[in-house]
């Protein structure tokens, strides 16, 4: 006959908790609260093994954990067979195997109390199976908000290309570079590519490169020592470290020190680290997502970014359009903050006024997405509800402003001006397509700039990457 069994953990030597093992299904143990075993140790994966009944044998199954489990000592690669006395090592925590304690009872008295500690055992049994159900569905409810802040809002050809890359990106464990201009939601895309990569279970860790001086970014990304520096009162775990098996997000790329810049490289190709000050070196598994509003090529040309940096990052690109470029999602999005808000602040707004739609898809978005739900904030806070009208949208100027544009088809030269003029009076008119007409266009342009990309951009009112992917579509090259 099998014997049952039970787990005991330690901690410092210290029996912390005992669980008994069910016969008929797995127990699962690892960090996360679902979990039939929870360990509170960081070195430990949120779903790090399980243990179950199979042929008659208790087997210990790895899954595929980070920081790996040993079984008296041997690290164990898949299953392997555990036995009373077995020691397993998961992190911090020893748990100790041992056969299942039963109740015995000894003359009268002592079987009244075998049978109300056996009771009391039972009831707080009861209580903790009440407490992980509650705990389970805040978790399911945290996931579900988790989710909603990923979601890709949008049904534009444009942000379902997004989508489509997002999706490959995600199964991949490349590198991954997101470039767009502020505010068009490079987070957004970074949180959607982890929730639907396999590493969701996972952390992932944001940080802005350019909130930080170089010192203080390089301890922000590695960590650093208590007594390193002046302030360093206590030892401190870099973002890398607190990624270790999920995703970190480095904003602002452009803006990390060359110096910085030769570190991370090293990191990206693989190579340990040690925290500033430390000695100890430090191996993790991250996957990186870096993201950028500034002309990468430009840097590089400038000295200010360095070229292999610049390779390594783009192993994958994506390239998040600006909203002025997203046919039909400006309505979808403020409709969606719109909700949003009201719901948050309790003034309940039922729509927009149709002057205040067309006020919202007749402006230049120069913030983007960022600028569009600022605006439905403010909306929703200072207008009278249940109609948000177009006085209650406050927008800026330099959503008109040609100073504020300087991409756009307001600053060109005056020539091309002339010249578009003149074409426009002596050519009879020819049916073509718009495909067509652009690539013409856009021939003409870079001829008259000497194939200067950026002029030629700012002179077509699109960013320097929208022209390139139009040379690419069109397969565009100088004569």
């Amino acid at each position: 006959m099998t014997q049952k069994l039970e787990l005991v953990c330690f901690r410092n030597g210290t029996p912390t908790s005992a669980f008994f093992l069910p016969m008929d299904r797995p127990t699962t143990i690892g960090r996360a609260i679902e979990n039939a075993v929870t360990l509170d140790d960081e070195r430990c994966s949120r779903f790090h093994a399980t243990i179950e009944l199979r042929d008659g044998k208790w087997t210990l199954f790895d899954l595929n954990s980070r920081n790996g489990t040993l079984v008296d000592g041997v690290r164990v690669e898949g299953r392997t067979e555990i036995f009373v006395g077995s020691r397993i090592q998961i992190g911090r925590e020893t748990i100790l195997v041992e056969p299942q304690r039963e109740f015995e009872a000894f003359g009268d008295s002592r079987e009244t109390t075998a049978r109300l500690e056996r009771d009391d055992f039972f009831s707080r049994q009861n209580e903790m199976t009440a407490l992980l159900g509650a705990e389970r569905a805040e978790n399911t409810r945290l996931r579900s908000l988790l989710g909603q802040s990923s979601e890709m809002i949008g049904r534009s050809k444009a942000i379902r290309e997004v989508e489509k890359c997002i999706d490959r990106a995600a199964r991949s464990k490349a590198t991954v570079l997101i470039r767009g201009e502020s505010g068009v939601g490079k987070e957004l895309v970074a949180r959607a590519m982890h929730e639907r990569s396999s590493r969701r279970s996972g952390p992932m860790v944001c940080l802005n490169c350019a909130a930080f001086s170089e010192s203080l970014l390089t301890s922000e990304l590695f960590g650093h020592e208590k007594g390193a520096f002046t302030g360093a009162l206590e030892t401190k775990i870099g973002k890398f470290e607190a990624a270790d098996g999920g995703t970190i997000f480095l904003d602002e790329i452009a803006e990390m020190n060359p110096g910085l810049q030769a570190t991370f490289l090293r990191v990206l190709e693989g190579a340990a680290f040690e925290r500033v000050g430390g000695n100890r070196s430090i191996s993790v598994d991250v996957r990186v997502v870096a993201a950028t509003n500034r002309n990468l090529e430009e840097e590089v040309a400038s000295g200010r970014f360095r070229r292999d940096l610049y390779f390594r990052l783009r192993v994958l690109e994506i390239n998040v359009p600006p909203l002025r470029e997203r046919e039909g999602d400006v309505d979808l999005l403020a409709d969606h903050f719109r909700e949003r808000f009201s719901q948050e602040t309790g003034r309940r707004y039922l729509d927009f006024s149709p002057e205040a739609r067309a006020a919202l898809n007749s402006y230049h978005w120069p913030g983007n997405v960022r600028e569009l739900k600022n605006i439905v904030e403010r909306a929703v806070l200072m207008g009278n509800p249940p109609t948000i009208r177009k006085t209650d949208l406050v927008t800026s100027a330099l959503g008109n402003s040609n100073e504020a544009r300087p991409e756009s088809a307001s600053s060109e030269s005056r020539s091309v001006k002339e010249e578009r003029s003149s074409a426009r009076e002596t050519k009879p008119f020819v049916p073509a397509t718009l495909k067509e007409i652009e690539r013409d266009y856009i021939v003409k342009t870079l001829k008259h700039y000497a194939w200067n990309k950026s002029k030629t951009a700012k002179s077509l009112g699109i960013e320097r990457t929208t022209l390139d992917r139009k040379i690419q579509l069109y397969g565009l090259r100088k004569e």
